[in-house]
């Protein structure tokens, strides 16, 4: 944790403290240690000792915690994410391309129907140009909607296509950096502090 800057632990952050924590609780020294003091709640009072004192615990790592967390920060969308967003992009054209040309296709029928029956009808015949102008206009959007469907029906095509076969270097660079601040952490940290118990807590850099 950077003290200078004032970021406080991500939920993320908090598990891999605890995560840390375990291990260290479960490591044969301490376990040894545990056992000498003839204390059967020794454990748990230094789980909430450490837990009380996670500042200063997280100080000792603060340098790999620093470089994980610019990582992080800089950590690009996931291509995942991106891939689905497009996915579903796509999808709602295919939807649209769907229902679009058939509303308009049984629109366009209707219309000339009507503009063919009006013409018959002397009366009401100067209708029937109004109706077959719109009969025209309903068969260019079903064409129109037809088309965005095969658009997207091509793009989600190509996003399944695109999508990378592993993770990229940078989430593999981060899962680096986050193995090496939970190490220190456990070695520089918590091994220093559940060792020396209560009372007798190591002073830590950056408290």
């Amino acid at each position: 944790m950077d003290p200078r800057t004032g970021d406080g632990p991500t939920r993320q952050d908090r598990a891999d403290f605890e995560y840390a924590l375990g291990r260290a609780l479960a490591d044969p020294a301490v376990r040894a240690a545990l056992a000498l003091a003839e204390d059967p709640l020794r454990a748990a009072r230094l789980r909430t000792l450490a837990r009380q004192h996670a500042a200063r615990i997280l100080a000792a790592a603060e340098p790999e915690y620093l470089a994980y967390r610019r990582l992080r920060d800089a950590a690009p969308e996931p291509a995942a994410l991106a891939r689905e967003r497009g996915e579903r992009l796509t999808g709602w054209l295919g939807a649209l391309a769907l229902v679009v040309p058939i509303v308009s296709g049984s629109a366009a029928a209707v219309f000339f129907l009507l503009g063919a029956v009006l013409g018959l009808s002397r009366p009401h015949a100067g209708l029937t140009v109004p109706l077959r102008t719109a009969a025209w206009s309903a068969v260019a959007i079903a064409v129109a909607g037809a088309l965005a469907g095969l658009l997207g029906l091509l793009l989600t095509a190509a996003w399944r296509r695109t999508g990378p076969p592993g993770p990229p270097r940078h989430e593999q660079r981060i899962a680096e950096a986050r193995a090496a601040w939970r190490g220190a952490l456990l070695e520089r940290g918590l091994r220093p502090f559940l060792l020396a118990g209560p009372g007798r807590a190591p002073e830590t850099s950056g408290d």
